[in-house]
Order: structure tokens, then sequence, then C-alpha cells
């Protein structure tokens, strides 16, 4: 019986390496990718940085609102370029997830920049990168979303200040379809524990291999980590907060994961002190063996 089992468990650890396995052609064009936008970052050639985007790409820098479209990422990236000097950009690779049409990728960057008159600044943490698969062969991939995030909280006066003044408000995204009704209904319970500063039922919203990804936080995996956190962020105490939305801003239904875009609006009080935080986030969505939606991969970040 026991070497059933540990034949059993060793099929069922094979058959999950394959069904998340990137072939080995999309590994090598992405990280081809990542290294010619490092180049033209440090070399500050603005046209290479943007053509794996498209006219649909939802874009979400870290202290700055979402944007969509070619245009608007190219315009949040003359910006940067106008402020910072990049003496050095890399981007290491910490997973492939196939999603079938898609691929996501997560990893960390390491960027050091000097602003206009400062000292090097070293900004890094984490990314998540949702890349479409062309629909004919010999094409290649096109970014569909990104996001990205620092590992540990800095003061924004050292990264450019982008300016949003052009850039249209984040509208939710209205459906009757089935599925993008039961994401919003999870939303919904997700608005509600943190309302009530239930951390550690909000972490039975992730599946046990999650991966979340955060503001000011390195990554955090698997069931322990992600508890771990939430009960302590979202502890019972003086802190109140008093509005709440977390909205959905599009979907994309791959064949393997339910990847979700969203954004969230926080009024927040603790005893004198008081704020607002509004930000976005990548949510992937699969389902456990009860058939119920669970998060598998979140990145969230602050406007």
């Amino acid at each position: 019986m026991i070497k059933l089992s540990l034949a059993f468990l060793f099929l069922t650890v094979g058959v999950f390496a394959q069904v998340n396995k990137t072939d080995s052609g999309i590994r090598k064009q992405i990280e081809q990718y990542n290294s010619a936008f490092s180049i033209a970052f440090v070399e500050g050639k603005q046209a290479a940085l943007v053509k794996a985007y498209t006219d649909q790409t939802i874009f979400m820098p870290e202290h700055s609102r979402q944007r969509l479209g070619r245009k608007a990422i190219e315009a949040f990236y003359e910006q940067w370029l106008a402020q910072a000097k990049i003496n050095s950009y890399q981007k290491t690779i910490l997973e492939l997830q196939d999603f079938g049409n898609y691929v996501l990728e997560i990893g960390t960057f390491a960027e050091n920049l000097s602003l206009n008159g400062q000292n090097a600044f070293s900004y890094s943490g984490k990314y998540s990168v949702l890349w479409a698969k062309p629909s004919k062969k010999n094409q290649p991939l096109t970014i569909a979303a990104e996001i990205w995030g620092s590992a540990s909280y800095f003061d924004d006066k050292n990264i450019p200040n982008i300016d949003d003044a052009a850039i249209p408000p984040t509208k939710e995204y209205i459906s009757s379809d089935k599925l993008t009704l039961e994401v919003k209904e999870r939303n919904n319970n997700i608005k509600k524990l943190v309302q009530n500063r239930q951390g550690a039922e909000h972490a039975k919203m992730f599946m046990p291999d999650a991966m979340y990804l955060t503001y000011y936080t390195p990554i955090l995996s698997g069931e322990k980590e992600i508890t771990a956190y939430f009960t302590e962020h979202e502890k019972p105490g003086t802190l109140r907060i008093e509005q709440i939305s977390i909205l959905t801003s599009n979907i994309i239904f791959t064949q393997k994961a339910i990847v979700e875009f969203g954004f969230y609006n926080v009024d927040w009080r603790d005893g004198d002190r008081n704020g607002n935080v509004k930000g976005k986030s990548i949510n992937v969505w699969k389902r456990n063996g009860d058939g119920e939606l669970m998060l598998f991969r979140q990145m969230v970040n602050h406007d």
C-alpha cells in the first residue's frame, strides 16, 4: 500500500510538472525580450521599450495609474526617461505559468537610476507579465498586461514623478457573464473581510500553492507565508476601514485560468490619522477541488 501511494504521488507530481511546463522556445523568447528591454532602457531607446505592447495592453506601473495601450505606455516611458538616467536594469524570471493561450511570467527586477541632480537610487522589487501567444506561427509574443512593485517601502521622491492628468479614470467592467459575476462576488467577499479586519479568513481565499505579490513586500509563497501576512496586516485594532471598493476593470478567460484586472479605493482611519489609498491588481483565479474560485496568483500595487 505504501509503494502504491508513493507511486501515485510521483505520478501526480509528474503530471503537475507537465501541465505547468512552458515551451523552451517561449522561455527563450521572453529571456531575449527581457535582455533587449534592459539594454534599451539603459540606452534610453524609447521606441525599443514598447515593441511588445499592443493597443490593448493593460499597463499597471507602481505609484501611477493604470494605462491602456501602446501610446499611453510610450508616454509613461517618455516621462520616466526625461527625468532619470537608468544606470542598470535587470529582470530575473522566477516562474512561467502556461495557461494555454497565455503565459504568466513572475520575477524580480533590479533598477539603479539617478534622477536629475540626485544620487543613484536602487529601485528593486517584483513583477508580473501576462504574455499572449500569437495566433499564427513565427509571430512574436505580445504583452497583454504588466504590473510591478517594490519589495520594500521607499520614498517615491527617488523615482520619476509621472503626470497622470491625461489618463482617464479606470472604469468598471460590466458583464452579465456568469464567470464574471462569480469573480465579482468573490471580490465582494474579500471586501467584507478587509473591512471587518478578518485577515486569517482573507488568506483562505488563496490556494495552498498560491503566490501573493503585494506592495512594499517580498513575494509571499504558499499558505503559511500568505496566512501570516494577512493575519498581521488585517488584524483587529484601532485601524478602521471607513470605505472600500474592489472593482474589476477587465477579464481575460485563458484556457486554464481566469485573469482579472482589478482596482481598489480605500478610506482608512486610525485614531487621529486618516488617509486614502488607491491601487490596482492582476488576479489569477482557479478552481479548487470543491469547484470554488480561489486566488492562484495575485499582484497588487498602489497608484
